[in-house]
């Protein structure tokens, strides 16, 4: 019996909603975006911070975790499913963006996807945690 070939994801949705996110106020709303219910949270017209979850309500899980500096044009990343969302994301914002040049960084404490883990130390709960590459 053959195996099936697994799936990997696409997130061809990913441009609209970035799209979305970009040009709708930013300021503490919600909606949902292909399924996906997407939380955006500001104090300014300046900064926002999204969330994408799994599904269309919170339960599903979260998808991405990410803020985005309208002045600086930097992309924070918090957390990802994966690798390939980070990287679509990534190039949806420098495509909507261009020329400008969107910084990117990551959360040394939190961020996490399939290629990073991280190592506690269970005796020392104010020691930071180690990150471990995984190739």
């Amino acid at each position: 019996m053959a195996k099936k070939k697994e799936r990997k994801k696409t997130y061809k949705f990913i441009e609209k909603l970035i799209d979305k996110v970009t040009t709708s106020k930013s300021n503490n709303t919600e909606f949902v975006c292909y399924g996906h219910l997407v939380e955006l949270l500001s104090g300014t017209e300046d900064y926002v911070s999204v969330t994408i979850y799994n599904t269309d309500d919170r339960y599903g899980g979260g998808m991405a975790d990410f803020d985005f500096d309208y002045l600086t044009k930097e992309l924070h990343f918090i957390s990802s499913e994966g690798k390939a969302l980070t990287e679509k994301i990534i190039a949806t914002f420098k495509m909507f963006y261009s020329p400008r040049r969107i910084r990117v960084s990551y959360d040394e404490l939190e961020y996490e996807d399939e290629d990073t883990t991280y190592e506690y130390d269970e005796t020392d709960e104010y020691a930071p945690p180690v990150k471990h590459l995984n190739k």
